[in-house]
């Protein structure tokens, strides 16, 4: 008899088929949950208040010569400003300054997109405004030594005529024109910052009246996603775009040479990562460098003072030595600017073969030179000055040019603030072309350092 035997297994084509519908299925679900999870939770929160472990503490116009005095308190978990609005200064103020890290490094407010606050504010005025500055620090517009180079977002509000709490988009801060009026900054820095802030405060009003004010600060939120919706359907897009090139490759007749092909594909972009890695580390070099002379820009001293200071246990006394050329203008106008380039060149040479290796020497601009010496007194600095200035002096240089240079040296004293010896080393440079140029002048007495409780800048 003969019997007939049907195989009622699947073709593995089929099987593949049903696999990838399947998957299809189940992607479908996972992008679905994955929009709802991400709009109504991955939530990400920064909350500052009375019990933060940030460095909170009441500024005022006093530091600028004002008369407003302040006092900053915490009641019943908040905190609360006192102060006493003077009119010796010209725009007096009292804020709560909060420091959410220290220059350079600030911390990344970017991935918030909403700003809570619960603030009120007491005073003489019918109604009593609220400044919020968010300050960002960005070494191609702001010192470590200047707080005012940081970049102020702020927005200004009547918490009389707000619900609590305030809540405002982090794209309604604006960049305070009194700040922007004063720098004159490219249109690639005018726009908002928050990549790296340093300070938040909460501020008297603009117009501040006279006389007895306080601020009382509950709670500060900023709210925002663990990965934004943007950026999470770009992934989504992604996993798609991933999906469809898996099918692809499992339905053709060449996976294992694909597969082979991305390995080559990965390497080769691991060796072209790494490349970049070193290039860019080159680019950065070349950043902080002055293109002409090949010395130190005013980033890349303050760069490699920062480095130095990390790496020496101290760096005083240090001395600072301003060189400015004389009558540089003169050479240029009777020979051209290509041999006033090749001037600040070969002098920019004859500094660097001249000096310690741990000497900083720095471009300051034009044909003005600051050299940097760690662990020097003044009057050892002046011996360095001096012989520069003869060798300077000696040199034959191109087109028969007579050359000389002045001097300006002043000595840093732990605790003083190394703009302010800057400072006094251009007003020893100023005096030295004063007296009659070609000469050293030493800036002998410094200003007293700063009181323990007060950080120089």
């Amino acid at each position: 008899m003969f019997v007939a035997h049907f195989d009622t297994r699947e073709s593995p084509d089929r099987m593949k088929k049903k696999y990838m519908q399947w998957a299809l299925v189940v992607l479908v679900i996972a992008t679905l949950a994955g929009l709802v999870w991400n709009h109504y939770g991955m939530n990400s929160m920064l909350i500052i208040d009375a019990n933060s472990s940030y460095n909170i503490e009441a500024i005022d116009d006093s530091s600028a010569s004002g008369n407003t005095r302040s006092v900053l308190k915490r009641e019943n978990g908040k905190l609360v400003l006192e102060c006493a609005i003077g009119t010796k200064f010209q725009w007096p103020f009292c804020e709560i300054s909060i420091d959410l890290g220290e220059a350079p490094n600030g911390m990344d407010l970017t991935g918030y997109d909403t700003l809570r606050i619960w603030a009120h504010s007491e005073g003489p005025a019918k109604q009593n405004q609220i400044r919020f500055f968010i300050r960002n620090f960005n070494s191609s517009y702001s010192t470590i030594a200047d707080p005012l180079t940081l970049k102020p977002h702020e927005i200004v509000y009547n918490p009389d005529q707000q619900a609590q709490p305030l809540e405002v988009d982090m794209s309604q801060f604006t960049v305070s024109s009194w700040w922007s009026n004063a720098r004159n900054m490219p249109m690639k820095y005018a726009g908002n910052d928050f990549s790296n802030v340093v300070t938040v405060a909460v501020s008297s009003g603009g117009y501040v009246e006279p006389g007895a004010h306080k601020i009382t600060l509950e709670r500060i939120e900023f709210q925002g996603k663990l990965i934004r919706p943007s950026t999470f359907r770009l992934g989504i897009i992604g996993v798609w775009l991933l999906a469809a090139i898996i099918y692809l490759i499992s339905d053709g007749m060449i996976a294992r040479a694909n597969l082979a092909n991305i390995r080559l594909k990965q390497m080769s972009l691991m060796r072209i990562n790494e490349g970049l890695r070193v290039q860019s580390k080159n680019l950065e070099r070349l950043a902080q460098r002055d293109p002409l002379t090949g010395a130190l820009n005013r980033d890349g001293l303050s760069e490699q003072l920062l480095r130095l200071a990390n790496r020496s246990k101290s760096v005083f006394p240090l001395s600072l030595i301003f060189i400015d050329i004389d009558y540089f203008k003169q050479i240029n106008d009777q020979h051209g600017h290509a041999a006033g380039d090749q001037v600040l060149q070969e002098l920019a040479g004859i500094v660097k073969d001249n000096i310690q290796r741990e000497d900083l020497f720095a471009r300051w601009g034009g044909e003005e030179f600051l050299l940097v010496c760690p662990m020097t007194h003044a009057s050892e600095a002046k011996v360095i000055a001096d012989r520069l200035r003869q060798l300077i002096e000696k040199k034959k240089w191109p087109n028969e040019i007579h050359l000389t240079s002045s001097f300006g040296i002043a000595e840093c004293a732990a605790g003083e603030a190394i703009s302010e010896s800057i400072k006094r080393a251009d007003e020893a440079m100023y005096r030295a072309k004063q007296e009659g140029r070609n000469r050293v002048e030493v800036q002998i007495v410094a200003r007293q350092p700063q009181s323990s409780d007060t950080q120089p800048m």
